[in-house]
Parts: structure tokens; sequence; C-alpha cells
């Protein structure tokens, strides 16, 4: 059995000269990280391999007095997606002359890798950002901090937060991480196509049925029967997204101790589910096929290009929706069936096990996850504090205010009840979810109960 140790240490080679009197103003570093990977079988050292990565990190140097203290702050976030940051620090700054926050975006898929990486070398960020799915993961790798007796020794107030947004960053009830963005899903539909059909316009209560009959109504056909329009852009095999769909009939994909998927993802409300959204796609032909099974929501662009009049999805491509000509847009929740769900996807921010300050790095935290964060990442995402929903206009918007009232009506993720999620049941159903959408004739049941096996199997070797 071969394992694999990696070693990090970090070389940086600044792009620009910093004099001694440098004003703590950010620069541009290309950062070197020389991995040191040790295969090894039992004791024996095999194989050693250097491998040189080279990223750009945005560093604030330190003036040169004493009594600063350097926070980092690792994220994902790349692009347009660091100026909140930054506009963040900068106000911490102003107020904590003292602290200096580095902030450290390594941008793409291997995000998370290098954070484990770091981490095993004691030399990740003080301050981690990590999605929801991979909150269990890291927790059982003792990567955070727990943050309830910090929370309490500073009197960081939590029930500033709307419903829902602690419990994505809690593992069995103790809180490791913060809030900093998060979309429910929602309907988005063009009412230039609505008002064409002479259709009303979704409204709250609104049921699966309801939405098959507006969709048959919206999707329009030529005369050799070829679809023009189609009634609803649906998000493929998304696995994640089609939760709302198990929530939504009433079922579950795990059940609550987080050990067993069969008689659950088989279960006859996951049949209800899984059945329906293939039936959309063909029996009634109301949606269009993914256009990429393997893209992030499909890949289709109907509802951007005009040409569908529904689309479910999070709140991400919003902004460029209300400046599509193509779309007048409005926004519903999700249709009910047996119950009335939805889903959270969330982000939030944590302290890294290895940090040598985590007194101050909460400082920071509660900061950037509380209230002075929340007014600038307003500008840039749903703001997850109660007091800045409510103050800026948001919460009684009619097309953002159906984005945070969704928070009252959240089902737990599948992945909150096992850290094993990823690697079991998520390629499961993904795999069930691209045979019942591109084939009519898919025994639906049949393979639910195999995708069920498939997960419970892999469960069960990685659970021992």
């Amino acid at each position: 059995m071969k394992a694999v140790v990696r070693l990090i240490s970090i070389v940086a080679l600044l792009s620009v000269t910093l004099a001694a009197c440098a004003a703590p103003t950010p620069q541009v570093v290309q950062q070197t990280v020389v991995v040191t990977q040790v295969v090894k079988e039992t004791s024996q050292v095999l194989v050693t391999q250097i491998v040189k990565e080279t990223q750009q990190v945005l560093v604030t140097p330190v003036p040169p007095q004493g009594g600063t203290i350097v926070i980092r702050a690792g994220t994902g976030d790349g692009g347009d997606g660091l100026t909140p940051h930054q506009q963040i620090i900068q106000n911490f700054e102003d107020k904590n002359p003292n602290v200096i926050v580095q902030l450290e975006p390594v941008s793409g898929r291997d995000y998370y890798a290098r954070l484990l990486t770091q981490l095993a070398a004691k030399a990740a960020p003080d301050i981690m950002q990590v999605g929801d799915d991979a909150v269990p993961s890291f927790v059982s790798k003792n990567a955070f901090l727990p943050l309830d007796d910090l929370i309490k020794s500073s009197g960081f107030d939590t029930s500033i937060y709307l419903p829902g947004l602690l419990d994505p960053g809690k593992i069995n009830g103790v809180q490791y991480l913060l809030p900093k963005d998060y979309s429910p899903l929602a309907v988005y539909y063009n009412k230039k196509l609505f008002d064409a059909a002479h259709l009303d316009y979704p409204k709250e209560g609104w049921t699966w049925d309801d939405l098959l009959a507006a969709a048959q109504k919206l999707t329009l056909k030529d005369a050799s029967g070829k679809v023009g329009q189609g009634g609803i852009q649906l998000p493929g095999p998304w696995t994640t997204g089609f939760e709302y769909w198990v929530a939504a009939a009433g079922g579950s994909l795990i059940s609550s101790d987080g050990k067993h998927f069969v008689g659950y993802m088989d279960s006859d409300k996951v049949l209800r589910a899984v059945q329906f959204y293939a039936d959309l796609y063909n029996k009634y032909q109301v949606a269009p096929q993914p256009a990429d099974l393997n893209a992030f929501g499909g890949g289709n662009s109907e509802f951007a290009s005009g040409k569908a009049a529904m689309m479910l999805f999070g709140r991400w491509p919003q902004s460029g929706f209300l400046k599509n000509p193509n779309i007048t847009l409005g926004v519903a929740a999700p249709p009910k069936d047996a119950v009335r769900a939805n889903v959270l996807f969330w982000g939030g921010f944590g302290i890294a096990s290895s940090s040598k300050d985590p007194g101050t790095t909460f400082k920071y935290l509660s900061f950037v996850s509380g209230e002075p964060g929340a007014q600038v990442w307003k500008d840039w995402a749903l703001p997850a504090v109660t007091s800045v929903a409510k103050s800026s206009g948001m919460a009684a918007d009619p097309i953002e205010g159906v984005w945070i009232g969704e928070l009252s009506h959240l089902a737990p993720r599948a992945y909150t009840f096992t850290p094993y999620w990823n690697e079991t049941a998520d390629p499961a159903l993904s795999k069930l979810l691209q045979s019942v959408i591109i084939d009519p004739k898919a025994d639906v049941k049949a393979m639910l109960a195999q995708a069920a096996q498939d997960a419970q199997a892999a469960l069960d070797k990685l659970a021992k």
C-alpha cells in the first residue's frame, strides 16, 4: 500500500522592489512552492520527487515597526472576485493598525489539494475558505479549529445571521466555519415569453404539476415537431442541484446516521423525484437535453438566448440575466411537491488548526464574516447578516427577496450526514442522472436500486 507525503517550502520572488520604509500596500508576488513528494511503502523510501509550482499571490508587506501581527487569508476566488476581499482587508486594517492581513488567492481545481498540502507542512493560511461539501472532509482531517470557545470569549453574536447560514459550518453541533456567501435555488423566468403565451407568472405555493403545465404551454415546436423554444432549462446531471427534487418529494438520499444509502436513495420518494425529472426531458420534452453532460449545470444556454422560458439554478448568473436584452427577468421560488423545500450552496471561512494566533485570526474572521464584511459582500453576493439584508433593501426586493426568503425552507444536504459523500453516493447519483436523462427507455427504478447498492458498497469499504 503506497502513501504519499507532501512537504512544502515557499520562496517568494517579489515582482517589485520594496523599500525599507514601504507603506503596507498590497504587492504582487510570484510565489514558488517547492513540493517534496516522498512515496513510501511501509518504512522504506522508494522515491523522492521535487516539484516546483509558481503562482501569483497578493501580499501586504510588513512595515518595519515592531508589534505588527500578520494574518494570512487563503481563498479560492480569483479575478474580480478578489476585489471584495481587498476592500474588507483595507477596512479591517484601518481599524486595526497593528494587524496586516495577507491575501493568498489560489484559483483552480487544485485549491483544496494545496490547502491540505500546506496543512500537512504546518504552513497553511490562518484563514481558509472552503465550500460546504468540503467541510466534513476538512474537519475529519483536523484542518480547522473549533470556534465555539473563541465565539464565546470574544462575545461575537452569531444571531446576526439569516436562517440556516451557520449550519453548513457545523459538524456534530460544533461550529468550525462562519459564512461568506451562499445561494439557494430558484426558478428564473422570462416575462417576455410568459406574456407572449398569456400565462400568469409563477406564484408562491406553485407545485410540480403547475411547473409542468406552464412548461408545456411555453414549449413551442415547428411544423416538423422540432422544439424552437423550451419550457424550462434544467441543470442536467448536477447532483447537488438534484437534491432539491429529492427534498421536495419528501425523500432523503441517506439515513440520518450517515450509514445507509440502501433503503433511502432507492426509496419510492426518491424514485418519484428521479422519474419526474427524467420525464421533463424525455416524456414531456419540455427541457432541452444537456449541451454537455460534463459541464456545470449541463452547459445549456437556451434561457440566456431567449429560447427557454424558465431555468432552475442558483443566483450566480443573475447579474448577467438582468443586463440581457433577451430577458425581462423574474425570479420565483422552486415549486413544491410533497414538501416546500430548497437546498443551500454555501462558502465559509474557518481558522486553520496550524494558526499561531487564533485570537487575532478570529478577530479578522468575525469582521470578514460579520456585519462589516457583509456591507461589502452585499455588492457582490447575497449578504449573510440579517441587518444588512434589510438595510440594503435586498430582503424586500422582488428579486433578491426571493433568494433570501428561501432560507426559511432549507432541507439538509446529504453531505452533512457523512464525510464520504463525494467518494460514494455522488458518483453513483451522477451516473444515474446521466443515464435517465439521455435514455428515454431507462428503467429508472432498477437503475436507482443499483445506484444505492453502488453507493452503499463504496461507503462500507471506506467506513471500515
